[in-house]
C-alpha cells in the first residue's frame, strides 16, 4: 500500500465491530481518515455533506441495509460486510453495485483482508476513472484513432475515425487496418509513402489511405504497441490526421518555387541577351563619323537608351517602387492623343489609322503618363505587325461597370501557343537565338501588361484563322460624362489617317 491517505466511511450499528475496525486502523498504522456512521440515517447524513474515497458497510443495519446506502453511493467503490453470509446477498450486492463482499466470522479474521480489498477497490475507482477519461479524450479529439489487435483487427476507432473514413463502427470493427492503406493503387499524384514537412524544417513520413467510399486522401500516421503488466505485446494503436490541406499548400509552394527559380533563370538569360545587345549597339566599330554609319549609330544609341529604360520600368514594377499619380482620366482624350502622336510612323509604315471614341467622356481612374505608354506600345505595336496599306483602329466600348479598349489591325493572326507569351517577355526572349533591335517591342508589351494590371485591368488577345489580331483591355470605370463641346474636336481625330492625307 502507499502512504496516500483515504477518507474512509464505515457504516456499522455494532459498537463492538467499530471499536474492532478503530484498533485495526490504529494498529496497522493505516492512513485512514475515517468517519463511523451507526444508522443509515446517518450515513446519508454525512454523505450529504463529505465526500469519501470508499465505503465500507454492513448489510443488516438498524434502520435499513447495505442496499440502501449502494443507492445513494453510486460513484464510490463499496465493500459489504455482513456476518449472514449467503451467496444471493452477495450477488444481489454486486448488481447492485457493491465493489466487493466480505463474510463476519466470531473471531473477525475478516478485518485481516479489509486493508487490502480497500486498496484494491480504490485502485480500480481510479483506473476507472482514468479509463473513462481516456476514453473521452480519445472519443473528443480531433485525430483519427483506431486500436488492432495483434493479428492488425481493428477492435476500437473513435468518432473522427468514423467521420474521416466514412464507416460505422460496426462496419469496421474486426477487419484488419490494411483495408485502409493504399496499397498498390498509386498513382503519379498518390505514392503510398511520401516525405511532407511538418513544423519549421522538420520532415515526417506521409501515407495515401482510402475511404469506404474509395477515395484517397494524404495523413500522417503515428503507431505505439500496448503492452500488459508482463511486457507482453497485446495491442497497436494508431493515430492518423488528414494532412489534405497541408499538401495542397506544400504543392502550391513547391509550384510557385520551381516557376519562381523558372522566372529567375529566364531573367538570367534575358540579361545575358540584354547585355550581348547592348555591347553590340554601342560597339566601337557602330559609333564612327560621318554619313550613314553615324545615322545608324545614332539609331542604335536610341535604340539601346529604350532598352535599358524598358528593364528600369520591369524590375522597377516587379519591385513595387512605382507610385502612380492616378486622376480622373478621359480615356477617350488618352486614346486619341496617342492616334494623333503616331500618324507620322503610320504613315511612314503605309498603315492606315482610325479611332472609335465615343464623344462622352469615360472616366477612370489613372495614372496618365502610364496609361498612355501602355496604350501607345500596345498601338505601336499593331503598327509594325501591319502590312503595308493595312488598318490599326482604336475602340473605346462602355460595358456598364468597365471600359473595353480594342486595338484591331490586320496582320498574321497570332498563334493561340504564343499569346501568352507576347505579354512574357522572359518567355519569349528563352525562344530567341538571338535578339535584333528591331524585337524590343516585346519588352514593351511586357511593360503594358503590368501597367494594365497595376490599374485593375486585365489584357488578353482575341486572333482569327487567318489573319487580323484584337488586343483587348478592361478598365474599371468611374462614369461617364456628356461632353458636346468636344464632339466637333474629335471628327477630325475619328477620321481615318492614311497614307498621302
Amino acid at each position: 500500500m502507499n502512504n496516500e491517505k483515504y477518507k474512509v466511511l464505515m457504516i456499522e450499528d455494532d459498537k463492538l465491530d467499530q471499536i474492532a475496525f478503530k484498533r485495526l486502523v490504529e494498529a496497522e498504522e493505516l492512513q485512514y481518515d475515517y468517519t463511523i456512521a451507526g444508522s443509515v440515517a446517518d450515513a446519508h447524513k454525512i454523505l450529504a455533506c463529505q465526500q469519501f474515497d470508499i465505503v465500507i458497510s454492513d448489510y443488516f443495519l438498524g434502520d435499513g441495509t447495505a442496499f440502501n446506502i449502494l443507492e445513494s453511493v453510486k460513484d464510490i467503490p463499496t465493500i459489504v460486510v455482513t456476518g449472514a453470509g449467503g451467496e444471493e446477498i452477495a450477488v444481489n450486492a454486486w448488481r447492485s453495485g457493491a465493489y466487493d463482499y466480505l463474510t463476519k466470522d466470531i473471531e473477525r479474521s475478516y478485518l485481516k483482508v479489509l486493508p487490502i480489498t480497500v486498496e484494491n477497490a480504490i485502485r480500480h475507482k481510479k483506473a476507472e476513472d482514468n479509463l473513462r477519461l481516456l476514453s473521452g479524450a480519445i472519443m473528443s479529439t480531433i485525430d483519427n484513432v483506431y486500436i488492432t489487435d495483434m493479428d492488425d483487427k481493428i477492435t476500437f476507432v473513435n468518432k473522427a475515425f468514423c467521420d474521416t473514413y466514412g464507416y460505422k463502427r460496426e462496419e469496421i470493427l474486426g477487419k484488419k487496418s490494411s483495408v485502409l492503406w493504399l496499397a498498390g493503387l498509386n498513382t503519379a499524384n498518390t505514392r503510398a509513402v511520401f516525405r511532407t514537412q511538418s513544423i519549421g524544417d522538420a520532415w515526417e513520413v506521409g501515407f495515401y489511405h482510402k475511404r469506404k467510399d474509395g477515395s484517397i486522401f494524404p495523413v500522417s500516421l503515428s503507431k505505439s504497441i500496448i503492452k500488459d503488466h508482463n511486457g507482453n505485446k497485446i495491442a497497436i494503436v494508431g493515430t492518423t490526421r488528414d494532412i489534405t490541406e497541408r499538401v495542397l499548400v506544400e504543392d502550391e509552394l513547391r509550384r510557385a518555387n520551381l516557376k519562381l527559380k523558372k522566372q529567375c533563370q529566364l531573367k538570367n538569360e534575358l540579361l545575358i541577351k540584354v547585355s550581348e545587345t547592348l555591347k553590340r549597339l554601342l560597339s566601337d566599330e557602330n559609333i564612327l563619323d560621318g554619313g550613314a554609319q553615324q545615322k545608324e549609330s545614332w539609331k542604335n544609341f536610341t535604340v539601346a537608351k529604350r532598352i535599358i529604360s524598358d528593364l528600369l520600368d520591369i524590375a522597377h514594377i516587379e519591385a513595387g517602387k512605382i507610385k502612380l499619380q492616378q486622376i480622373e482620366l478621359n480615356l477617350g482624350d488618352v486614346v486619341s492623343e496617342i492616334m494623333v502622336d503616331l500618324t507620322p510612323l503610320a504613315e511612314q509604315k503605309g498603315v492606315t489609322l482610325k479611332s472609335d471614341v465615343p464623344d462622352d467622356e469615360l472616366v477612370i481612374s489613372g495614372d496618365h503618363s502610364r496609361i498612355k505608354q501602355a496604350l501607345t506600345d500596345l498601338i505601336n505595336n499593331s503598327i509594325d505587325m501591319t502590312m503595308g496599306k493595312g488598318h490599326v483602329e482604336a475602340c473605346l466600348k462602355d460595358t456598364g461597370s468597365e471600359i473595353i479598349v480594342v486595338i484591331k489591325d490586320d496582320g498574321p493572326a497570332i498563334e493561340s501557343s504564343r499569346m501568352d507569351k507576347i505579354f512574357n517577355c522572359f518567355e519569349w526572349f528563352k525562344e530567341q537565338s538571338c535578339w535584333h533591335p528591331e524585337q524590343d517591342r516585346t519588352l514593351s508589351l511586357s511593360i503594358a501588361k503590368k501597367i494594365i494590371e497595376m490599374h485593375g485591368g486585365w489584357i488578353w488577345i482575341e486572333s482569327a484563322d487567318d489573319r487580323g489580331n484584337n488586343f483587348c483591355i478592361r478598365l474599371p470605370k468611374i462614369c461617364v460624362r456628356n461632353n458636346f463641346s468636344t464632339a466637333t474636336k474629335r471628327v477630325e481625330m475619328n477620321s481615318e489617317v492614311g497614307p498621302g492625307d
